[in-house]
C-alpha cells in the first residue's frame, strides 16, 4: 500500500507540477495579474486532498472494495466543501469571483479528478 501511495502521489505532483507551469506561464503570457499564493494555495490543497483520499481508498480496498466508488464521490463532495470554506470566501473578499479567481482551483481541482480516477479504476482493475 505504501509503494502505491508514493507512486500515486509523485505522479499527481508530477502532473500538477507541469499544469503550474503552464498556467503561470499563461497568466505571464496574458499579462494577467494574479496573487501566486492563491495560486500556490490552490495547488498544494488539491494535492493534499488528493493524497489523502487515495489513501483512504488504498484502506479501503483492503476490507471493503464494493463501497470505493461512495469513497470516491465522498472525496469529490469534501473538495467542493473545502472550496466554499476556503476558497470561495477568500476570492470573494472583493465582491465578486472572477474567472482567473475559479480557474486557481478548479484547474488544479481537475487535473486532480482525472489522476485520482484513473489511479482508481487501475486499483480495481487490480482487485479483480
Amino acid at each position: 500500500m505504501n509503494k502505491k501511495l508514493i507512486v500515486f502521489a509523485t505522479q499527481l505532483l508530477g502532473v500538477l507540477v507541469l499544469l503550474a507551469v503552464l498556467h503561470v506561464g499563461f497568466l505571464y503570457a496574458r499579462s494577467f495579474d494574479m496573487p501566486i499564493d492563491q495560486l500556490v494555495l490552490g495547488y498544494a490543497v488539491n494535492f493534499i486532498l488528493a493524497v489523502v483520499i487515495y489513501y483512504a481508498l488504498l484502506r479501503m480496498a483492503e476490507h471493503q472494495s464494493k463501497n470505493l466508488g461512495f469513497l470516491f464521490l465522498f472525496g469529490s463532495t469534501l473538495k467542493f466543501a473545502v472550496y466554499f470554506l476556503i476558497f470561495d470566501p477568500l476570492f470573494s473578499q472583493d465582491g465578486s469571483l472572477s474567472k482567473l479567481e475559479f480557474f486557481t482551483f478548479f484547474i488544479p481541482y481537475f487535473a486532480c479528478l482525472i489522476t485520482e480516477t484513473l489511479a482508481l479504476v487501475k486499483l480495481l482493475k487490480e482487485i479483480d
